[in-house]
């Protein structure tokens, strides 16, 4: 009689440790019939029978005490249980600089690094707000590759490290390519942001141009930037009106840029729409 294969799970693959486990419970039980919520409970100590499926929801989150009960329970070896550790801590992180921090931790993992080699240069140029714009630059018909010319484009001034850095990004990435001349040239080519790394490197993009929003207010007279605002009150049906409403002009701008012959310079177009009040009917608890 052959033995039945066991289906292996690859914790290294996940960002979502939530996932991970609904994938984990779903193999278990084609397995194992008699794998339950309350069987997992049962060899995790936990009192409640449904504990798994209340983690598995987002309905609770795991404690210090619970995560060693679920690494046990799961037979986690010791950089899987390293691993597992610090993906639940990025997932619950209830600031920035926490998510950010454990973000970070997660990129160092060497099990996250062989699966997903190119995360860390994609999580980079996301992080680093003048990777775009620099990739913009090689396409403007003056562009010159010495790292000190490209740093004094920049408003304001990049350091010549930061060049070289983005550019070895940008090249890692196969979002430039270097020329015969030692130039560089721009190629098509797609970056995934689905998993939470990678979401949290466009955050941290957006975080960093909201900013150099607000610094050009100062830096630039109002015949070089156009910055305006609208504060209303309006429904959710509305809310979901606008933003369609935002795609629809995105790909109208993108379809003018497309046209555009000439690259003279690389501005920054924000959309910004997000609540200033709770929804009506909310209340006044703390969340």
């Amino acid at each position: 009689m052959k033995k039945k294969q066991t289906t292996h799970i690859n914790l290294f693959e996940y960002t979502d440790y939530r996932k991970f486990l609904q994938d984990y419970y779903k193999v278990k039980k084609q397995e194992t019939p008699y794998f339950s919520y309350r069987y997992f409970s049962k060899i995790a100590g936990f009192t409640s029978p449904n504990y798994l499926k209340l983690i598995m929801d987002g309905e609770r989150n795991l404690s210090p005490e619970g995560i060693n009960k679920f690494t046990k329970a799961l037979k986690l070896k010791p950089k899987e249980a390293r691993y597992f550790r610090i993906l639940i801590l990025m997932n619950q992180a209830a600031t920035h600089e926490e998510r950010e921090f454990y973000t970070r931790q997660v990129l160092k993992s060497k099990g996250y690094k062989a699966v997903k080699p190119l995360n860390k240069a994609q999580y980079d140029y996301y992080s680093q707000w003048f990777h775009i714009p620099l990739r913009e630059l090689v396409v403007r018909s003056d562009f010159n590759s010495d790292p000190s010319w490209i740093a004094h484009q920049f408003t304001p001034p990049l350091k010549e490290t930061e060049v070289k850095e983005g550019i070895e990004t940008l090249l890692k990435l196969g979002l430039i390519e270097k020329t015969k001349d030692d130039s560089f040239i721009q190629k098509d080519s797609s970056i995934t942001t689905g998993d939470r790394v990678t979401g949290q490197a466009v955050k941290n993009y957006h975080r960093s141009m909201i900013v150099k929003g607000a610094e050009s207010l100062d830096r630039f007279g109002a015949d070089e930037r156009d910055i305006s605002s609208l504060t209303m009150g309006l429904s959710s049906k509305t809310v979901k009106k606008l933003k369609s409403m935002i795609l629809d002009f995105q790909r109208e701008v993108m379809h003018v840029v497309d046209q555009d012959e000439e690259i003279e310079e690389i501005v920054q177009f924000n959309f910004q729409l997000f609540p200033l009040t709770k929804k009506k009917g909310a209340g006044n608890e703390e969340k």
